[in-house]
Formats: structure tokens, sequence, C-alpha cells
């Protein structure tokens, strides 16, 4: 099945790139917990490190560009997928979106290969929260489903795995690690949705379509999971290279 997706536009300190990217190298907070790579427990000192930046992140970290990340706001995305002997065939369009309880992810997995410049991690979210603005028009099941309201998406008990696969840059005599491709992988318990003002305010039909997708989670969610997991590598990916391209290697990760 043939999955597309498009990012309009993304508000997460993203855009700032151009406002102090290629400068100088500068270290990381003195508030951000470092770890060297002779300590025989790297990888356990960096989850460690990873989930005080996580929650550090919440208000954001202006010097570097990067707005509050609870909640995350992304002014608009849009999202196509399906084909016509898919169960679920759907154009949504969001605009203001909030993402809420990122920053209440805990990492439990870290393995990092910097001879490769990989990074793996696995972490465990008590439950994300997507709400904004939709529009959308298709069919889920053998219904048809048209809408324009509030949508409110939650993914409950979360457990994501990120790969994050580097690049070196080398600039003014010092080297960065380049994130050139996030993934990211969704497993959640249970997803709920609700879409208000289905079917023109038609509210026994958009109640029913609302009952539909919920009772059915798992097939709508695997429909759309690959959008979902390709919007959010985008977003991370991004918010990643807002440190990792201003901090070199070397005072990111230290002998």
């Amino acid at each position: 099945m043939a999955n597309t997706w498009h990012i309009l536009h993304c508000v997460v300190g993203i855009w700032f790139l151009s406002q102090g990217t290629y400068t100088d190298g500068r270290d990381l907070p003195s508030s951000f917990e470092k770890c060297h790579r002779s300590d025989p427990q790297f990888d356990q000192c960096l989850r460690s490190a990873v989930n005080g930046a996580i929650l550090l992140l919440k208000d954001g970290l202006p010097e570097f560009g990067i707005l509050p990340l609870d909640p995350l706001a992304v002014d608009s995305l849009s999202i196509e997928q399906g084909e016509p002997s898919s169960p679920i065939k759907l154009k949504q369009h969001f605009t203001g979106v909030r993402l809420s309880h990122l920053t209440e992810s805990n990492i439990v997995k870290y393995r990092t290969d910097l001879k490769k410049l990989i990074i793996k991690a696995e972490a465990i979210t008590p439950q994300v929260q997507f709400v904004g603005n939709y529009t959308m028009d298709g069919r889920v099941l053998v219904l048809p489903i048209t809408g324009k309201g509030i949508a409110n998406i939650t993914l409950h008990r979360l457990k994501t795995h990120h790969e994050l696969i580097g690049e070196l840059v080398e600039r003014n005599g010092e080297q960065y690690m380049h994130i050139r491709k996030y993934l990211v992988h969704f497993e959640p318990k249970l997803v709920t949705f609700h879409f208000g003002n289905l079917f023109n305010g038609d509210e026994r039909l958009g109640k029913t379509m609302n009952q539909v997708l919920n009772d059915n989670w798992e097939v709508v969610f695997r429909e759309l999971r690959s959008s979902y997991e390709d919007t959010f590598g985008y977003i991370f990916k991004k918010i990643s290279n807002q440190i990792f391209l201003k901090v070199p290697m070397n005072k990111i990760f230290p002998e």
C-alpha cells in the first residue's frame, strides 16, 4: 500500500536553523549531564543524560533556538494515504496542532555506535496527545467520512523506537554530527480518536463514526502509522540537529 505524507510547516524552533546553526562550536548547557566515551557504562550514562535533557527541554532552549516541547506546536501538516483496495483511504489536513506529554517520555534503552554515527533508543510514554483543527475526506472500512473541526488523537502507553543515523560535518576545525535520517516506530497499547463536527455537525452520524474509529483502532492506526511515524521523525530530526549542528562531537561525547 502506498502512503504519502507532506509536512507544510512545523513550529518547533526548526526554522531558526539559519540563526546561529553555523556559528563557531558551543558547549552543551551546564545543566545537561555529560557522558565520557571512556566510561564503560557510556550507554547507561547517556540514557540518564537524555532523560534529564528531555525534562530540561520542556520549556525550550532559547539559546539553541528550540521552542517549548510541551506542548510542541506544529502549524500545519497534511497526510494522504490509502489505495482503492485499502481499508482506509483518507486525505487529512491539520492546523494549529499541539502535541502534549512528549517530555513525559522515559528512555529505557540507549545504544550508540559512534564509529558508524548511529544512535538507537527505546522510550515509553504514558500518552501522547495530538490536538488541532482538521479537515478530512475519505473512507474508513466501508464507510465514507468527511468533516471539519477539532481532532483529538491520543496514543496510550506508547513504546517508541528511535534510530538516528548521522554523518560527519567539519567546520572551522571542529567535527559535528549531522542527523541525516531519524527513524521512528510507534507501538501504542491503545489509540483513541475523536473528530468533532463530522458530517457537517450531524451528531448521530458523528458519534457513530467516532465509535467505529475507536472500535477498530488497531486497523485504523495500522493504516495511518507510517504517516505519523514519518511526521514525528521529521520533527525530531530538526530538533536534534538544533543541538548536534551547534555543539561539536567532542563536547557532546567527550573522551
